[in-house]
């Protein structure tokens, strides 16, 4: 692939969200992973699950040699975990500074780029292909994952809504996870999110630093997905871009 142009870092106080969707990787893409990505694509058993992986690694990978004037075939990243040190941490850009975070569902793939630690989450919510919490019971998941105030909320919601209220909590919630590089091995009843109609905001997790120092943000998603980004930090700006386009750029 074609080395890329210089593309300056969003200021302090913004994001860059990139969007693709799954079928904008093609096999030309698959010479970017490296030997972990490449074990992982190969072991995916559904296609959507492959072209969602493959998306996903592509995308971040042409997205960072966009602000690192690299080339994507040279960006790599360390996932060892800081608790085992096995290869599956949040990816972190090796020798670089610049930080990021990929997500995907549905049709969709997003990677997020700050100057902060960044996560964003994006969940389809029509038409999904696994219904949530297995049996397509909101409520049941809920328990699991809510805390109590949530829980009041969410059954304060008329049943026709309650798959979409869960999924903005939950995305909230993954995006605070994803930005702490927690993901799922914290426990999502201790990140609570604001349950009333307000806008987004981390009101409780179980870290020292004060949930007020998190920027919580709604995404406008396609129809019919929900999706959330969190920064460590202050962001009052998301800026939404073409990672279509980009995937689609010359080889």
């Amino acid at each position: 692939m074609a080395e890329q142009a210089d593309l300056a870092l969003p200021p302090d106080g913004t994001a860059d969200v990139w969007w693709a969707r799954r079928q904008d990787a093609s096999a030309r893409h698959a010479a970017l992973l490296d030997g972990t990505e490449r074990r992982r694509w190969a072991v995916s058993r559904l296609e959507a699950d492959r072209e969602r992986f493959l998306a996903g690694c592509a995308l971040a990978k042409t997205v960072l040699a966009q602000y690192t004037g690299g080339h994507p075939a040279d960006v790599r990243f360390d996932r060892t975990c800081g608790q085992c040190g096995e290869p599956h941490g949040k990816p972190v850009l090796a020798g670089g500074d610049v930080e990021h975070s990929v997500a995907h569902s549905g049709e969709l793939v997003a990677v997020a780029v700050a100057r902060a630690p960044v996560g964003v989450d994006v969940e389809q919510l029509d038409g999904r292909a696994r219904p949530l919490g297995g049996d397509g019971d909101p409520e049941a998941l809920a328990r699991l994952v809510l805390s109590a105030a949530e829980r009041r909320a969410l059954a304060g919601v008329p049943p026709d809504g309650r798959a979409h209220a869960f999924l903005i909590a939950w995305t909230r919630k993954e995006a605070v996870t994803k930005a702490t590089g927690d993901g799922l091995r914290a426990a999502f009843s201790d990140v609570v999110v604001a349950a009333d109609a307000g806008p987004p905001r981390l009101v409780s997790w179980p870290y020292p630093r004060s949930p007020r120092d998190v920027s919580l943000l709604d995404l406008d998603a396609d129809t019919g997905y929900v999706a959330a980004l969190a920064v460590i930090g202050r962001c009052e700006t998301v800026r939404a871009r073409d990672g279509s386009a980009l995937l689609a750029g010359p080889a």
